[in-house]
């Protein structure tokens, strides 16, 4: 699955643009015009009892650029890899989801545009020119996660072997959930170790073939913002949106 971003729509095509749209491979986002991977380290950092923790999972991103397109130009992204795991020394552990929570409660993927942001490219993922897929490609060593003041969402289960147990961690209050441990923040670097999987294996019921979160009940009409984060995650948000 790739996802696909415009900067405006077009009225009427001209025939022979209609016709070279046809010959893509993508025909509703039209043809590849400059496209770069990116692979990088998502790292959490911790304190526990006065001692700093990492952990991190590998992911990479494809971003494109897209001519030609029935509704204009744009872009798309490829995500691969999975959330994180956070096994901390205390015998606990969090997951760092590749998504963030809206201030309305829905939620979005944020890799796809914090790596950019992290890295100095402040183009929209539907307006990318020649000199960020260049810088892209330059890009190197590791830097605080930056993302408009935002993190990615922060999980953890009281019983890891029932998905109906998840909730939701604040991470700059991560004490009130474990005690002891202080989040200190995300850090994202550029690498060519493979992408991680093992995410599966940790938690089986993510290949389940039924409905494994909270739903809501018949009747229930509150906002997204006032449910818990269990009632809205599905097990597609634990992964990229390319990943298998």
């Amino acid at each position: 699955m790739t996802a696909i971003f415009t900067d405006r729509v077009l009225g009427a095509l001209s025939t022979r643009r209609a016709f070279m749209a046809s010959l893509c491979a993508l025909p509703l986002a039209g043809c590849q015009d400059g496209s770069e991977s990116i692979r990088f380290r998502v790292i959490a950092m911790v304190m526990y009892e006065g001692k700093k923790y990492e952990a991190s999972t590998v992911m990479e991103c494809h971003y494109a650029r897209l001519t030609n397109s029935l509704v204009g130009r744009g872009g798309s992204t490829t995500l691969y890899g999975e959330a994180l795991i956070f096994d901390l020394p205390n015998g606990k552990t969090f997951f760092v989801l590749p998504l963030w929570v809206n201030r309305d409660g829905s939620l979005s993927r944020v890799y796809e545009r914090a790596v950019l942001k992290t890295f100095g490219i402040d183009s929209s993922l539907g307006s990318l020119e020649d000199d960020d897929f260049i810088a892209m490609k330059a890009a190197s060593g590791r830097k605080p996660f930056k993302y408009f003041g935002h993190l990615p969402a922060l999980i953890s289960f009281r019983d890891e072997t029932q998905p109906k147990t998840l909730f939701q961690i604040q991470p700059y209050k991560m004490e009130q959930t474990f005690p002891g441990v202080k989040f200190i923040g995300l850090d994202i670097e550029i690498t060519d170790a493979p992408v991680t999987k093992k995410l599966r294996q940790r938690l089986p019921w993510l290949d389940a073939g039924k409905q494994v979160f909270e739903r809501r009940a018949p009747g229930d009409q509150r906002p997204a913002k006032q449910l818990p984060i269990g009632y809205l995650i599905t097990r597609a948000h634990f992964f990229g949106n390319g990943s298998r």
